[in-house]
């Protein structure tokens, strides 16, 4: 688990893999380079929903991920542990709902 207080350093990753599991749970692979090294996060997408309507009724509902769609190659702002540049945590990728 990342504690995120420690996390006080931001820099840019590249993407590196955007894959869905069978449980309808998309995972993220994004690379970021400190000091030469470079490290590597997989995080679990959050999404946010939004009603379908067909004028005022709700028919279902529309899931998108938080931080808007993305891919491979695609830049994406992580915030990383200067003691630890292991511990990062992808920006924006914040909420509870993740299938």
């Amino acid at each position: 688990m990342v504690n995120r207080k420690r996390c006080t350093q931001k820099e840019i990753g590249i993407v590196k893999e955007v894959r869905g599991k069978s449980n309808h749970v998309t995972l993220m692979t994004v690379a970021y380079l400190i000091d030469g090294v470079e490290y590597e996060i997989t995080e679990k997408l959050k999404y946010k929903g939004e009603a379908i309507k067909i004028g005022p009724i709700p028919i279902g509902q529309r899931r998108f991920p938080v931080i808007g769609t993305k891919k491979v190659m695609d830049e994406v702002e992580i915030c990383y542990n200067p003691e630890n540049p292991a511990e990062a945590y992808i920006v924006g990728n914040d909420g509870i709902w993740t299938a």
